[in-house]
């Protein structure tokens, strides 16, 4: 045979190989096997918690999501992709994590309140979320000052404008004077009551002091309640 023939079909099996493979590669996505999640359920959710001081929230979800894949019974874990959920307007994410974390951690009034605000930023108002705070109550006492100022928004939700106004006036009576963000919230939603009863003289005056604690925005992290992201 030609040594030129010879060549020549070689050539063209290469050519024929290389495009094969061009054509599978192609059609065809890489795949890669995980085999062992060196991390912890806790490893995962402290990535997380330094993903969300850094507002990589996206980051910090997906580590908060691979910590509940680890450990289902991790209410700590639970919890934080909740609040990330919610302060991302992740509302149905959000409202499953709280309801498992609840089942975990039953003692947690913070969970009943954060849930609450889930539905209220939806608009919500309903005795399901009077239940919900009234519970919080109940089971944390020692945030008593917070979830006055959550019953405050839900009964003005369901037009019980009185009990709403006394129940944000107690709420900023106790709320610590040095939690300006809260404050500040709190005397925004006494002055929404105020105005919808009529009393434009104490609307005014609540928004004055609304004012007067307002935190710039690049300071309020750290003004919730302890656990908690509120909603406005």
């Amino acid at each position: 045979m030609n040594n030129n023939n010879v060549s020549r079909r070689r050539a063209y099996a290469a050519g024929c190989f290389v495009v094969a493979m061009i054509f599978l590669s192609g059609c065809s996505l890489p795949r890669i096997a995980i085999l062992n999640d060196p991390l912890s359920a806790e490893e995962h959710a402290n990535l997380g918690r330094i993903y969300e001081s850094q507002e990589k929230y996206d980051l910090a979800v997906q580590q908060y999501r691979e910590a509940v894949r680890k450990d289902k019974k991790s209410a700590p874990a639970l919890h934080l992709l909740a609040d990330l959920s919610y302060k991302t307007e992740n509302y149905s994410e959000a409202e499953s994590a709280y309801k498992k974390a609840i089942k975990l951690e039953p003692g947690n009034g913070d969970l009943y309140n954060n849930l609450c605000w889930v539905y209220l930023d939806q608009h919500a108002g309903s005795e399901m979320t009077e239940e919900l705070v009234r519970k919080a109550l109940i089971t944390t006492p020692e945030h008593r000052a917070c979830y006055l100022d959550t019953l405050g928004v839900v009964l003005l939700r369901l037009g019980r404008t009185g009990e709403s106004i006394t129940a944000l006036n107690e709420a900023v009576e106790l709320l610590p004077k040095d939690q300006a963000g809260l404050l500040a919230e709190a005397y925004r939603h006494l002055a929404e009551a105020y105005r919808t009863a009529g009393d434009t003289v104490n609307a005014l005056e609540a928004e004055r002091s609304a004012e007067k604690h307002r935190v710039p925005k690049r300071d309020v992290e750290g003004t919730s309640c302890p656990g908690s992201y509120q909603g406005s």
